[in-house]
């Protein structure tokens, strides 16, 4: 390590327990906090001296590849990440190393640009066509929703269809009673020695029983699967039908368990409808509250589709629907805390990070950085009308909703498309309004909303 290197400067937090309360009241300030007062590369620590846990938070857009593209030097062994290992097994959003590549190279023919295009933006506008026209039968002018609520049922429908080719309609209550499950693995994963999940605490009880509830809602899609005579579903091209033809592969490197299988369907369900609803439903409301960024993307809207559905071809025809999407997912990234361990010693902007620090890359507050974004907690699409040649924040990893490097997110395509698409469909019908001031937020794995978000629909004439 570099002589010249420093040690880390420290959150202020409160004797003996550092920021230990603070990160369990309000995780995302506590970040937040320590990039303005403090400084880009941080020590957080939770927990009196001798039971304690630290954190270099890292919110310097030119650390992010250092960090991110080196999965050799800064490795997904960190407790959070063992914490979703646990609970949702090995897949590959959890997965490292060989694995990861070998998961990568499996399911990489799932994400082609052909099938986002193709079969699966059919599904998205069919589907937020149902959800439209759900809308109109069930409510005359100012009927209200709530807006996550609305976009958890359509995203996870989406993405039933078109990586299980299941109808996950039944399912959505069973998944919506596990939502605590992420908020306690959060916890789990920022406190000091976490009670064993085998002791039988109340805590432990509840959270076992949300994972057994996710479980028996992937075993129902895959007996499902298994159950349908082979080829009568045109299910030939998902995630499902790769995983279960694996299953019976003769390559020893490419077969897959039960388990396997298992555990990749529970975690793409869940990373697949639960990051994109938060997205989507943020910005509903953020269209809501700005009656002038409804009606330039409504305008756009109509100018394109003329009054028919959309298509996977519209998405590049609809650059400030686009925008929008992209504003949603700064103000609102769904990934909002990205964790490594340094594998060595490691010397990170000047400061001095020792081999099993926790290193997170948080773009939480990279996106609201205002060296970066002029006024960060304003929605302002207008961010990202920019020349090819110029970065939105200034900085490639300024804007880093899906992580960077290797790992980025390998759905990042499908969920982009499958956003502006909803959206398009969405205000080609209504006009929306909202008496929410503020959203507040609660960061479980993913960011969540904290509280119901009303939306009030009016029937767009014409």
């Amino acid at each position: 390590m570099p002589t010249n290197s420093r040690p880390l400067p420290v959150l202020p937090g409160a004797p003996i327990v550092g920021a230990a309360l603070d990160l369990r009241r309000d995780y995302l300030g506590t970040v937040l906090r320590a990039a303005r007062e403090v400084g880009p590369v941080t020590r957080i620590s939770a927990g009196p001296p001798g039971w304690r846990a630290s954190f270099v938070s890292v919110t310097a857009p030119g650390l992010v590849l250092e960090i991110l593209g080196q999965p050799q030097r800064y490795t997904r062994d960190t407790a959070g990440y063992a914490e979703m290992r646990w609970a949702f097994g090995n897949g590959m959003p959890t997965s490292q190393g060989d694995v990861w590549l070998r998961q990568r190279r499996l399911l990489a023919p799932v994400f082609t640009p052909r099938r986002i295009s193709g079969s699966y933006a059919a599904v998205m506008v069919e589907e937020s066509q149902k959800l439209v026209a759900g809308w109109r039968e069930h409510g005359a002018a100012g009927t209200g929703i709530d807006a996550h609520d609305a976009m958890v049922t359509l995203t996870s429908r989406i993405i039933g269809r078109v990586l299980f080719g299941a109808d996950m309609a039944g399912a959505i209550p069973r998944m919506v009673s596990a939502r605590h499950v992420g908020d306690t693995l959060l916890r789990r994963g920022v406190v000091p020695h976490p009670m064993p999940v085998r002791v039988p605490t109340p805590a432990n009880r509840r959270l076992v029983a949300g994972v057994r509830t996710l479980r028996s809602v992937v075993d129902d899609v895959i007996t499902a699967r298994r159950s349908r005579p082979s080829g009568d579903d045109g299910c030939g091209e998902d995630m499902l039908t790769l995983l279960l033809d694996a299953q019976r592969s003769e390559d020893p490197d490419r077969r897959l368990s039960d388990t396997e299988v298992a555990d990749q369907v529970l975690i793409f369900l869940l990373a697949g409808h639960d990051t994109t609803a938060t997205a989507l439903a943020c910005l509903l409301v953020e269209l809501a509250r700005s009656p002038h960024w409804q009606s330039v993307l409504r305008t756009e809207i109509g100018e394109v589709l003329a009054g028919r559905p959309a298509t996977a071809a519209d998405v590049s025809r609809l650059p400030w629907t686009y925008r929008a999407v992209c504003e949603a997912l700064r103000l609102y990234p769904p990934a909002h805390t990205i964790a490594r361990v340094a594998a060595a010693d490691e010397v990170l902007g000047g400061y001095r990070v020792p081999a099993g620090s926790t290193v997170l890359v948080t773009p939480w507050a990279v996106h609201r950085s205002p060296d970066l974004w002029p006024e960060p907690d304003t929605f302002d699409p207008g961010r990202f009308d920019l020349p090819p040649d110029r970065h939105p924040g200034g900085h490639r990893n300024a804007w880093l909703p899906f992580g960077a490097g290797p790992h980025t997110c390998v759905g990042m395509q499908l969920a982009m498309q499958e956003a502006v698409l909803a959206v398009a469909t969405i205000l080609s019908a209504f006009d929306l309004s909202t008496t929410v001031d503020t959203i507040k937020l609660e960061a479980a794995l993913s960011l969540h909303p904290a509280t119901a978000l009303p939306v009030r629909l009016t029937p767009v004439a014409g």
